[in-house]
């Protein structure tokens, strides 16, 4: 029985789930809000650790981290928005998110940065960290299914 539950609520969160291009495209609307969100809060993170390790007065420190402290709530509940997705943030700074999918039955990430109108390449799922990944372009869409 619990076997059963845990399907449907990984079901129901995204869990499991194969996006086609076309389908994280579509999604893109809300993925680009929460992703938008997560990078400015993010540096607005950055700053604010660095300007609480140079402050000098207890008020400052005091200060930076209640902010510090908002906005890692607000970036947890960002992930788990892309979590319920999905989706995989691979890069804070920039907006990096892979999408599950599957090509010629293997498993692969689509992968969209912010700012690109749509998803514009993928990877194999084996490549080590996203930096090394050499993205290649999808040249025909129905390849890639959900």
């Amino acid at each position: 029985m619990r076997k059963a539950a845990c399907k449907v609520r990984q079901a129901a969160c995204g869990v499991g789930r194969r996006y086609s291009v076309d389908d994280a495209d579509r999604s893109l609307v809300l993925v680009r809000r929460i992703v938008a969100d997560i990078v400015t809060d993010y540096a607005r993170l950055v700053d604010l650790q660095e300007a609480a390790e140079a402050a000098r007065s207890p008020a400052g420190v005091q200060a930076a981290r209640a902010e510090v402290a908002q906005l890692v709530e607000r970036l947890q509940r960002a992930l788990e928005e892309l979590e319920f997705l999905g989706l995989e943030l691979k890069d804070w700074s920039v907006g990096v998110v892979d999408f599950p999918g599957v090509a010629d039955g293997r498993e692969i990430r689509l992968t969209w940065r912010l700012g690109d109108q749509a998803i514009r390449s993928w990877h194999e799922i084996h490549c080590p960290t996203l930096q090394s990944i050499e993205t290649i372009p999808i040249v025909d869409a129905q390849t890639v299914e959900r």
